[in-house]
């Protein structure tokens, strides 16, 4: 049973405090690079969806996921997590997904072939929708086109419509820095006030 007085529950206020104060600065850092500063647009800057992306996005340059095999091993494994998650409906209640939209997330013989070619042609480039398939679990394919478009406005992507038909995307870098950077201060922060 948690104790609700002492060093412990001090410590974990501090470190609600700090992981706060982190959130509040990565926004400020994100607003701040934007080359958009429209309000409505830094507004949504400020958003959960914003974060989330961001996080994506960082996870797979730290992970290393730079080449056209490297992007197949991460949809064959985003396809096993899907396979798991539709054998699990607690879970799937839990995230809010219905089974026919985790399914509809999953890489077929159909769209696979075209993330692996977009991304053989430029590294890091993604079609719109395949993005949205490896985000199913954070964030509806809606919330994932609005928020490119908002990361377009601010200089973090680049878009472009493919001779398919399809919106092609690819970061500019900037967004995986400031995440990066984010972390690496609160991580600083955490050891300094001996939290970790």
């Amino acid at each position: 049973m948690l104790e609700w007085n002492g060093d412990e529950l001090a410590l974990d206020i501090s470190l609600l405090e700090q992981v706060r104060a982190a959130r509040i600065n990565f926004s400020d850092r994100v607003c701040a690079a934007s080359a958009g500063k429209d309000d409505k647009h830094l507004a949504q800057l400020r958003s959960e969806p914003t974060y989330l992306m961001a996080e994506f996005l960082y996870s797979m340059k730290v992970f290393g996921i730079s080449t056209a095999e490297d992007i197949e091993r991460f949809a064959d494994l985003h396809n096993d997590y899907v396979v798991s998650l539709t054998r699990d409906p607690a879970k799937l209640q839990r995230l809010g997904l219905s089974q026919d939209r985790a399914l509809a997330s999953m890489f077929t013989a159909d769209t696979k072939p075209r993330l692996i070619q977009n991304w053989a042609e430029k590294a890091g480039a993604i079609d719109q929708s395949n993005l949205a398939r490896f985000l199913v679990a954070v964030m509806s394919s809606e919330t994932c086109r609005k928020t490119l478009i908002d990361f377009e406005t601010a200089g973090f992507m680049q878009r472009k419509r493919s001779p398919y038909g399809t919106m092609v995307v690819w970061s500019t870098g900037m967004i995986e820095e400031i995440f990066g950077e984010m972390l690496r201060d609160l991580r600083l922060s955490l050891q300094q006030l001996k939290i970790l």
